[in-house]
């Protein structure tokens, strides 16, 4: 290993995960990075937009490899041509589907990471609802499902339901469904069978951060999230911190600690999403992962917790010696957003100022042209932009977005030809700050 290189192994590239600050942590602590990843490909009405993104992001990489699949015998052999330049010092997850290739490469050079069993678990929904049952841990009722007869009598007993592949990611299949005729649509469209089924649940959703050592959580966080219109499931809103009395913070944080040592999950970053149900004395899991998520969530607990978290994590990875728990900073707060349209059609987009020249605007990307018809967002693919917002304080927060709804609009036409500017930041005032006027989206 003299005179070798120290490298940190990137597997998977997402364009919604905090990859910028993680590289750079790298370089602080001495650590080149090289990214392995997939040929980018989405069919969406931003595809040449987001391809510019995904190359800036390879760029950022010391090296980058595209590789026809990231499983693991094409990822081990592309890291040993890489051995005799570099010393890999640790293997981390760019997304989701790469979790258990990670786990297997980390498990090859001993390096740290999450565990095999942890991760496997971590990629499949059946198996996690099949862990908790069995060692006491609350589920709504739920069933996997082969054919359409079983899947209405499901349906039949607990509508409304949501239905779920087992092992897709991004909200990527996941509908509500109320009544047969849902249930007739969902499987003529997608996925095959099988798929998950479960009752839906009435509830503020969350999700739970732990940074993990040695089957240990250091550092927890929890987001509140919003989502966008139902019948989809698409996250459209996080904010850190979550808004919450101490007993549901405990019992989120509890839950989360349940999970680490039900999946005997080692080093690494457990992401847990949890519905607190409508009566505030259950805490349910809905699926986790071994990963960083996704949204820029990183970014915002980064955040706010003084930029010191990701440092942390990188640490964690490389299997150093950890710094000092990251504090919260006091009074921080940080959203992302991903811009959900309603039905109509793009008349004109107004911007009077480039939003990232904002104070505490970051990332500010807008999709959409004139003449683009909109829909709600079905996955995570089809938002027509997003931002995050990093703030020193509440006040500071508002003071970001007004600068964002003076700076940028959109005219939007609605199927009955009313004309409407939509702000960019609705979701934020209706769900963050309690704006209750700010619901509808309208300047």
């Amino acid at each position: 290993m003299t005179g070798k290189t120290p490298l940190m192994l990137v597997v998977g590239l997402s364009l919604s995960t905090g990859l910028p600050a993680f590289i750079n942590a790298c370089h602080r602590q001495g650590v080149k990075v090289a990214v392995m990843c997939e040929p980018f490909r989405r069919d969406t009405h931003a595809a040449q937009q987001l391809t510019e993104l995904y190359e800036r992001r390879l760029a950022l990489a010391d090296e980058y490899f595209e590789l026809p699949a990231l499983d693991a015998v094409r990822v081990l052999g592309a890291v040993r041509h890489l051995s005799p330049s570099f010393a890999l010092q640790g293997v981390y997850a760019g997304a989701d589907r790469h979790v258990e290739t990670v786990a297997q490469v980390a498990s090859v050079y001993g390096l740290p990471g999450p565990g095999l069993r942890a991760a496997a678990i971590s990629r499949n929904k059946v198996m996690q609802r099949l862990l908790c049952e069995r060692h006491g841990v609350p589920v709504p009722p739920f069933t996997v499902v082969s054919g359409a007869e079983q899947a209405a009598r499901f349906l039949a007993g607990y509508a409304p339901v949501v239905a779920k592949p087992c092992t897709s990611s991004g909200s990527d299949g996941v509908r509500r469904l109320d009544c047969e005729a849902d249930l007739v649509t969902y499987t003529s469209q997608a996925p095959h069978f099988p798929f998950l089924l479960e009752k839906y649940l009435h509830g503020r959703e969350f999700s739970i951060e732990c940074l993990v050592s040695d089957g240990q959580p250091m550092l927890t966080n929890i987001t509140a999230k919003g989502k966008g219109a139902e019948p989809y499931f698409v996250e459209t809103l996080q904010a850190v911190p979550a808004q919450l009395t101490e007993d549901r913070r405990a019992a989120l944080a509890e839950l989360a600690v349940k999970i680490i040592e039900l999946t005997e999950m080692e080093t690494g970053i457990l992401h847990l999403e949890a519905v607190d149900g409508a009566d505030g004395t259950v805490v349910y899991p809905i699926e986790w992962a071994v990963r960083e998520p996704g949204h820029a969530i990183m970014d915002l607990v980064d955040w706010c917790f003084g930029l010191q978290a990701t440092d942390y994590l990188v640490a964690l990875h490389v299997g150093r010696p950890l710094p000092e728990v990251p504090a919260k900073a006091q009074g921080r707060e940080a959203v992302t957003v991903f811009v959900d349209l309603p039905p109509g059609t793009i008349v004109d987009v107004r911007q009077d100022r480039d939003p990232n020249t904002i104070p505490g605007i970051v990332d500010f990307d807008f999709f959409g042209r004139p003449g683009d018809v909109t829909d709600h967002a079905r996955d995570n693919w089809n938002a027509f932009g997003a931002y995050s917002v990093l703030a020193h304080s509440r006040v500071d927060l508002r003071r970001a977005i007004n600068e964002l709804d003076a700076s940028f609009g959109v005219l939007l036409r609605e199927p009955d030809g009313r004309e409407n500017w939509w702000r960019m930041s609705a979701q934020v005032r209706a769900e963050v700050l309690g704006d209750s006027y700010a619901t509808d989206g309208q300047r």
